[in-house]
């Protein structure tokens, strides 16, 4: 009878060892007291530990744990958690703790059973992603389509009846929707796909110039008086000349618009600055908007936020800040309520 029972026992230990997911085997004190192959190669070889040390680099228990659960009561139980490698990953996964009893009945110890489910979270947040896109660009659309049919309705009537400032007044809204257009569009290609810069060598001064040459028409017509402060030896960066266009653009847009929806001040300003250092440019671009408060500050830059209603995609500053970090770089805001806005973009010299 001995040979079955060898057989047996080796076979179920094959199946723990090699189970396509994490196992691990705890007692009272939530300590680890034996884990499968699949366990060790992602957390490592963490016998003796507690298992909220190992999976969550934390010194306390969850709450609440399945594992304790499982022990106080014996039925088996579940949930959902963020669990880090011990290269400090983060890992979704789906864990069950089910308890182990001795010949009387009694818990002798818990099985944790997890399975990884990260890529499944990632295509369910890619696919929400998708949805939150694809609602926020048919609304811009619509607005700005909106905008040409007015702009057009105005060239129509005004060259009927040849009214210069009504012709006038209706290319200026065709090409102020256009823009906005082409804008849209480039963040949705920046958003779409992994954009590896296509690097070249960016006069930091032309490069400004050029951006701001283009809100230079409408600064008038919002009340807004652009200030343009370019250090001429600011000097050259290596980098996306598109890309950055797009940066700070995306940048300018979003100050002229806060300072466009402000009421209540009869004039602003927008100061676009950039000054050269050793080993980076800096580029600022600052309002006298009505500011942000700390809540909007901290999801400034998250993808799909915006403050602008209807009016706004929430990809702007999102593609902004990714455009930064690809040149190694970065963005910071300052800002607080009734005191405009101040972003601050340091690009390195030298391609990362």
């Amino acid at each position: 009878m001995e040979l079955p029972i060898r057989e047996s026992q080796e076979r179920y230990r094959l199946l723990f060892q090699e189970a396509p997911c994490y196992i691990s085997i705890q007692d009272r004190d939530l300590r680890i007291v034996e884990a499968n192959r699949r366990f060790r190669e992602d957390f490592g070889d963490q016998v003796g530990r507690k298992c909220f040390e190992v999976y969550k680099h934390r010194d306390k228990a969850c709450a609440p744990c399945p594992v304790q659960q499982t022990f106080h009561d014996g039925q088996t139980h579940h949930s959902e958690e963020v669990v880090l490698s011990r290269d400090g990953e983060p890992i979704n996964v789906l864990v069950y703790a089910a308890a182990l009893r001795d010949a009387e009945g009694r818990i002798q110890s818990v099985m944790e059973m997890s399975a990884n489910i990260t890529e499944i979270r990632q295509l369910q947040s890619q696919l929400e992603s998708i949805g939150l896109l694809v609602g926020a660009i048919s609304h811009s659309i619509k607005g700005l389509l909106t905008g040409l049919d007015g702009g057009r309705y105005l060239l129509s009537t005004g060259l009927k009846k040849k009214d210069e400032s009504r012709v006038e007044r209706g290319w200026s809204m065709v090409q102020r929707n256009v823009d906005q257009i082409r804008g849209l569009v480039l963040n949705i290609l920046f958003y779409a796909r992994d954009h590896e810069p296509e690097w070249k060598i960016v006069c930091a001064p032309r490069l400004l110039r050029e951006v701001t040459g283009l809100f230079e028409g409408k600064a008038q017509e919002n009340h807004i008086e652009l200030i343009k402060d370019i250090e001429s030896d600011a000097g050259e960066f290596e980098g996306d000349p598109q890309a950055m266009r797009s940066l700070l653009v995306n940048l300018l847009e979003n100050s002229w618009d806060a300072c466009s929806a402000d009421e209540a001040k009869p004039q602003h300003q927008v100061r676009a600055r950039v000054r050269g250092f050793p080993e980076h440019v800096e580029f600022e671009i600052e309002d006298d908007g009505p500011g942000m408060d700390q809540e909007t500050r901290e999801k400034a830059f998250t993808l799909f936020f915006t403050s602008k209603g209807a009016k706004g995609t929430g990809l702007g500053l999102f593609i902004s800040n990714k455009i930064a970090q690809a040149h190694g770089g970065s963005i910071r805001l300052e800002s607080e309520v009734d005191k405009g806005a101040r972003f601050l973009v340091t690009i390195p010299r030298k391609r990362p």
